[in-house]
Formats: structure tokens, sequence, C-alpha cells
């Protein structure tokens, strides 16, 4: 392939990529409805990233649940900001000037957006260095469309950011097998403490480069000897990690904390969301792989995957290295996100791009009929990038939409007389309708307090989450609910949220609907619902009203 034609494309798919990422990106942002974000790690994250002041020697975000890095490039970023006078936050309150406290947050989500474009690109370098220019173009179209990486690239969290540094990681790992030079060693082994300084289980990243230098051992025995290159990964990992999070010597306790606090709570589980549903190695391969890339990409993967452990070659063995224990990971929690699937995505494109590109040269190679052949499998994979491209785009389209939260606190304020009584079967979260603009404060008790300071109407919110004989007792005027509180309950078929809805059947009747938009549109997603990470934007919000007696 021309070097001239595949620069050009990877600017094309990279320009791609971008437009993408940016659609949207001013998604459930503060408002005058609501304070806070309505995706909710954002604001923690933002908070931790704000605790630092490098000025004055204050590295410490006070939060350790995963790396600080990303947190630390957002606080750069909200930095460089204000200097140039984008961002002009007030001293005192900063709600006084939520447009202002809005441009934080976008200044964290502009720094995932570039890193998320970028990973674009060292998709691009990474197939080019494993398997030819073909395949780093095909892999980073992939990438550049696969709706996950899409989505999560416009939020304030730490799985996108994490997946750039692993992507730089894996070029250098596969580096490795083609020369066994020092440098590669070192900036391997940087990249991955990076990644795990961003976030933890990242760090498994260093598989890579550990697999590519026993993989060429191998081939050249001579090499088995150099062991002290492993020195030269895992010391540079070290160093990484240690710049990305120097908490872990500053702060060490709380350090200590967190991370044991998060590695308890992957093992437990989070709530009602993962209840009654398979192991993680099922589930992300039937739920959150098939969501987070469209069914005919995981597919055309899976055939990569397979593919790559026929052929085990060095390169092969690198990405497999990382991929297989990434994914053993994972699969062990019982917190299954889909995000946390997203570093292993420009592995998969890579092998996807790979199998597509060798099959159809090897057909093009042929007579004319497995030329033929050739051409139809060619058109296939153009299908297959072309559907994932309008499952992004269906994504997008939700974003940059009214989202239905929004509407429906608008309808209530403008429809609902004041001082009705409405509940809420929970304590409100950003999940709810924005009655009051701090709702979506981060912990449960200053979230209850709002509830009982509210004046517009009275809010009858029992501290006992879906309590079907508070509702009737109380009997307020309205009922409002979020999908986010009722789908997994009904999907589990809980006791206490079906007798909550009998009660609602029998007292009162559906006054609107602000319905997912993609629910309208299922032919898009191939799969039943979205994972719950996956459906921050547009969820469904009922509002009951009593019937007259």
């Amino acid at each position: 392939m021309n070097r001239k034609f595949a620069v050009g494309a990877a600017i094309v798919i990279v320009i791609l990529a971008a437009g993408l990422r940016i659609w949207g990106i001013g998604w459930g942002l503060p408002t005058s409805l609501h304070y806070f974000s309505y995706h909710p790690d954002e604001t923690i994250t933002l908070f931790g990233a704000m605790r630092v002041n490098f000025f004055e020697g204050r590295l410490d975000p006070g939060f350790y649940n995963y790396g600080s890095l990303y947190m630390y490039l957002v606080n750069i970023a909200v930095l460089l900001a204000s200097c140039w006078g984008l961002i002009n936050l007030p001293s005192g309150d900063i709600f006084s000037a939520i447009g202002e406290f809005a441009k934080v947050y976008m200044a964290g989500r502009a720094v995932a957006v570039l890193l998320g474009i970028a990973t674009v690109y060292l998709v691009y370098l990474l197939g080019k260095r494993a398997y030819g220019r073909g395949t780093g173009l095909l892999a980073a179209l992939f990438v550049a469309v696969m709706p996950i990486h899409v989505m999560h690239s416009k939020f304030l969290a730490v799985d996108v950011p994490a997946t750039f540094f692993a992507a730089l990681a894996l070029i250098f790992a596969v580096r490795i097998t083609q020369g066994c030079r020092l440098r590669d060693y070192l900036l391997s082994g940087l990249f991955a403490g990076l990644a795990a300084g961003t976030k933890y289980n990242a760090g498994l990243v260093i598989l890579a480069p550990i697999a590519a230098h026993l993989a060429t051992g191998k081939a050249r025995p001579a090499l088995r000897a150099v062991s002290p290159k492993l020195l030269a990964i895992l010391l540079p990992a070290i160093v990484g990690f240690l710049i990305g999070t120097p908490g872990a010597l500053l702060n060490r306790d709380m350090f200590i904390h967190d991370f044991l606090h998060e590695a308890v709570h992957v093992k437990a589980g989070h709530g009602l969301i993962f209840t009654g549903t398979p192991c993680g190695y099922v589930y992300h391969a039937t739920h959150s792989l098939p969501a987070g890339m469209g069914l005919p990409l995981l597919a055309l993967a899976l055939i990569g995957l397979l593919y790559a452990v026929w052929k085990r070659t060095p390169g092969d063995l690198a990405l497999l290295a990382f991929v297989i224990a990434y994914y053993a990971v994972i699969g062990a929690a019982q917190v299954k996100f889909a995000r946390y699937t997203i570093p292993m995505l420009p592995v998969l494109a890579v092998l996807a791009a790979r199998v597509s590109a060798d099959l159809v040269g090897r057909l093009r190679a042929g007579g004319s009929l497995a030329g033929m052949a050739g051409y139809l499998v060619a058109l296939v994979v153009a299908l297959v990038a072309g559907y994932t491209a309008v499952y992004s785009i269906a994504i997008d389209a939700v974003f940059a939409r009214t989202d239905t939260r929004d509407l429906a606190a608008v309808w209530v304020k403008t429809r609902v007389p004041k001082g009705s009584s409405i509940a809420l079967p929970t304590i409100p979260w950003f999940y709810t309708p924005p009655l009051d603009p701090y709702f979506g404060l981060p912990e449960p008790a200053e979230r209850y307090e709002r509830v009982n300071e509210f004046t517009d109407y009275v809010l009858v919110v029992s501290e006992s989450e879906w309590n079907a004989d508070f509702l009737r007792r109380e009997s307020p005027d309205y009922v409002i609910l979020s999908e986010f509180e009722y789908s997994d309950r009904l999907r589990i078929h809980d006791a206490a949220a079906r007798e909550y809805f009998r009660a609602l059947r029998r007292d009162y009747s559906l006054k609107r609907e602000f319905r997912n938009p993609l629910a309208r549109k299922p032919w898009i997603l191939l799969v039943d619902t979205l994972p719950h990470d996956m459906s921050y934007a547009g969820p469904t919000i009922l509002i009951y009203s009593r019937r007259a007696r």
C-alpha cells in the first residue's frame, strides 16, 4: 500500500473519529436545572482533580479508587483554560456561576476526547507495526466507529485515557518482537506504568512486553540470557505508576484503603445492577462486548482472536498475553460494567482487521473465482464498519438531544401545580428529573436532606426504598420513576417493586412518559438492552398522576 495514501486515509479516519466523539460532548453538563453532571462518576473524578494544586505541591486528590494520572491531566486542562480566560470560576460559591462550572467539566471531557481520538491513531500505528498498513488502517477505522469507545470518550472518566496509555505500551511491545531494542523495553514498561497509574487493572498491559521478550527469545535462543532486559520493563513501569499515582507513597494509608475498598467492591458486586446476571466471562461476551462493539464487529474480532491463537507469531503472543489476562481478571469480578472492556478494544480491533486483511489478500491472490470471493469478503467487512458507524451515530444523536430528565423536569414545573405532592421510589440522584438542582450531590444523606428542604413541591420519599405501604399511606398527587430505579428490580422480579407497581396501577394513571430514544430503534442495537453504563443518556422517565376519587 502506498505510504502517502495510507497517511491520508489515517488522517480521514482520525477526523471521522473526532467528529463522532465531539458530537454530543455537551450532554448532561451542569445547568440552572441541575448543578452536577448526569454521569454519576464525573463529579467524583472532577472534585479529585480540583483538590490538586501543583504550585503548592499538593498532589493528593484525596481519592484512590483508581489512579490519579487522569485527574492530574484534568487539573492541568482546567488550569490552562483558566489562564487563557476560557474559564472564570468565582472564588466563592461555584454554583453562582453554573455556566463556568460546566466549563470545568468540559475541560475534563476535552482531555478524554483528545486521548480517545489519539488512541485511534495509535491503533493505526499498532496494526501497521504488527501486521502492515492495511491492517492498521482497518483497525483504526474499527476503533473510530466503535460505539462504546465513541461514547466513553465523551466522559470525564478514566477508561479511555487508560486505554490510550495501554495502546502506547502495546506498540512498543510489538516493536520488541522486531528488534529487541532497549528503548522499546523502557518505553513499553513506562507506558504500562502510566496505564496502571490511570486505572489499576490496565497495568496488566505489562504482560505484552514480557510476552514479546519471551517469544522473541524462543525464536533467538541467544536472547534468553538477556533477562536484565525484563528489568528494563519492570523498573520503568514502577516509575510510570508513581508518576501517575504518587499518592501510593505520599498518602500511603488512604491509597491502601481506597485500593482495597475498590477491590472488595469489584468482588462483592454493585447493588442490583448485576444481580441475577451470568458470571463475568459470559456476561461480557454476551452483553458488554456485543453492545459495546456491535455484534458484527465482535464476531469478526473473535475470528481474529482464534486466528492469532492459530498463527502464534511473536506479535500475536504479545497481544494475546494482554487481552487474555485482562479478560480473565474482569471476568472474575462481580461488578461487570461494560466500560471495563474498553482497554481490550485496540487489540480486538487489530485482530479483527488482521484476519480480514489476510483473508482478502489471500483470496485476491488466487484465481478469478477466489478473487471474486475476496471482493465479497471486503464488501462484508465494509458493511460491518458501516453498520458499526450507524450504531455510533444513533448513540451520538441521543447525546445531542435534550435529555429526558430535563424534559421531564420542565414538564413538571410547567404542568404540575406548585405545592402538589410528588413521590419518588428512591432517594433522588443523577437518574431523577432535577426538580431540585442539587439532586446530583454525591452523598445519599445530602440528597435526602435536599428532599426535606425542597419547597416548590412536597417531595414524598421513604428512607426504605420502594415502600408500597408508604405510597398508599401518603397518597401523593404524582409519582415519578426513572428507568435506572425500576429496570433491574423488575428484571429480577423484586417483590417490593412489583408491589409498588401494583399500587400504582390501582390508584394512578400514567400521565406522561419520556422514553429512551434508542428504545424506539431496537434494530440498530441488535441487542435487547444497552448495558448500565451505556445508558446514562436519556433514560426513560415515567410520571403517574393519582386518579380522581
